[in-house]
This record gives structure tokens, C-alpha cells and sequence, in this order.
């Protein structure tokens, strides 16, 4: 599920909001940690590298509640 799509990296004064990392597994949303912005960012970059993909969200949305088919 590798995007081409490129995302500008967040202003400096959101890089403490804190995120929660999420990877997709068996149907289901994994939560794997909590951390800061910045320090997702950098998670992302890791697991890319690794050839794995994970997905940042704010720490109020879990991804489980969507409506979409990657969710059922």
C-alpha cells in the first residue's frame, strides 16, 4: 500500500504533537506506540527503508471506527 504521493513535513510548532503509530494487519488497525510528531516522522522513514509501512494518526481517531474497506 505504498503511496506515490508525497506529504509536506509539519511546521515546526506541531512536530511535539503526539501521534499514534498504527501498522495494518490481518484486517485489523495495529496501535504500536505513542510518540511525538517529529519522532513518528522519523519511525515512517525507518520502516520505509525496511520496506514496511506504517500510518500516523492523532492520538483522538482510531482508524478502526472507519468506514472503508480496508477496515471490515
Amino acid at each position: 500500500m505504498l503511496s506515490p504521493w508525497q506529504i509536506p513535513l509539519p511546521l515546526e510548532e506541531y512536530t511535539a504533537t503526539r501521534v499514534v503509530v498504527y501498522f495494518f494487519f490481518d484486517g485489523r488497525w495495529i496501535p504500536i506506540k505513542f510518540c511525538t510528531l517529529n519522532k513518528a516522522i522519523k519511525l515512517c522513514y525507518e520502516a520505509l527503508l525496511s520496506n514496511r509501512e506504517i500510518f500516523l494518526f492523532p492520538v483522538d481517531m482510531d482508524p478502526n471506527d472507519f468506514d472503508t474497506p480496508h477496515s471490515k
